[in-house]
C-alpha cells in the first residue's frame, strides 16, 4: 500500500527506514528523498511511524 503517492512510498518503504534507525516524519522524508507534494501524506506517515515502531518484527 502506498503512504505517499507523489514520491511512491510505500508501507514497506517506512517500515525499511524505521528499522534502519528512522524515527520522526523528517528523518524518514530525508531518507526516502522526499520532493514536496500534495503534503496530504504526513499524517498517514505519521502513524504508519508509529505501527513500524511497535510492529515486533521493528
Amino acid at each position: 500500500m502506498y503512504i505517499c503517492i507523489c514520491n511512491a512510498v510505500s508501507q514497506a518503504d517506512v517500515h525499511s527506514h524505521v528499522a534502519a534507525g528512522a524515527c520522526s516524519t523528517k528523518q524518514l522524508k530525508q531518507a526516502c528523498g522526499w520532493k514536496p507534494g500534495c503534503g496530504t501524506c504526513t499524517s498517514r506517515l505519521s502513524e504508519e511511524i508509529c505501527r513500524a515502531q511497535t510492529s515486533p518484527a521493528a
